[in-house]
Parts: C-alpha cells; sequence; structure tokens
C-alpha cells in the first residue's frame, strides 16, 4: 500500500471532466458540489500558497488573509452563478484557458478559465465565471469561482 500513490480528494482526470461536474452542479442548483470542485483550506495552506511568490518573506501578507479572502469571493461567486444559471437545463460544450500556464513547485496553474454552455435552444454561451484551475499529478481542481 506504501507504494499506491493518492488521489487528490475530489480531483478529476481533466478540464472536460470539471467543466462538466460545474455544470452538473449548475443545473442541480447543487452548491456543496460546486464547493467540493474548489481546492480545499488544507491542500491551500500546504502547498498552494507557500509556492505562491507573494507568500514568501519579507512579505507580511499572511496566508490565512488569503485564504478567507479567495472563500469568501468564491462563496459569492457559487451563489451568483446558481442564481443566475442554476436550473437552466445547460450542457457543457467546453473549457479553454486564454492565459499563459504558470508553473511552481509541484503544481501548475491554468488561467484565463472559458466555459462553453449550450442552452435548451441551442444557443451558446462562453462564460468566465471560473477562475484558475489547478493541476496537480495530472489531476484537476479548480483555485475559484469568480465573483
Amino acid at each position: 500500500m506504501g507504494c499506491e500513490k493518492s488521489v487528490w480528494k475530489n480531483s478529476l482526470d481533466s478540464p472536460d471532466q470539471l467543466g462538466l461536474a460545474v455544470v452538473d452542479a449548475l443545473n442541480r442548483e447543487d452548491i456543496e458540489e460546486l464547493n467540493r470542485l474548489r481546492v480545499e483550506s488544507e491542500v491551500y495552506f500546504d502547498w498552494i500558497w507557500p509556492a505562491f511568490p507573494a507568500s514568501r518573506p519579507p512579505s507580511n501578507f499572511p496566508g490565512e488573509f488569503a485564504w478567507l479572502n479567495l472563500n469568501r469571493k468564491c462563496n459569492i461567486g457559487m451563489k451568483k452563478w446558481i442564481a443566475q444559471y442554476g436550473g437552466a437545463n445547460l450542457k457543457f460544450v467546453g473549457i479553454r484557458f486564454n492565459q499563459p500556464k504558470e508553473t511552481y513547485d509541484g503544481f501548475q496553474l491554468l488561467r484565463g478559465t472559458v466555459l462553453t454552455l449550450q442552452n435548451a435552444a441551442g444557443e451558446k454561451r462562453e462564460l468566465e465565471i471560473l477562475g484558475s484551475v489547478v493541476v496537480k499529478n495530472n489531476r484537476y481542481k479548480l483555485l475559484s469561482y469568480k465573483d
């Protein structure tokens, strides 16, 4: 058992799986699932925040403040996007990233996330409701939702 690679909790195999899961949660108006699709505070404190340049000395910008701010924005965003798109029977079309990938110690950030959806009438819409996507060991999770 010691040789088995542990799977990052609630992470997915691809950006498309992540996009599908977000759309499914929106359609079901499931804020708990939307929350499960993003990084947990423990992960943020253990290996994401320490890798960010802003967290390095001589900075006095604490990780706790950064997490609280990110969490607040995510909670606002999840409620906003459920209110706007929840229960609309949307269909996932695709996900892409319009900004350069950033590489940190042990993970990457996919930035400029654009989610393409289709409504029941067949109209496609590009939404910028998601923040960056974290990639670690070829597994994917959202870092945040836009507020």
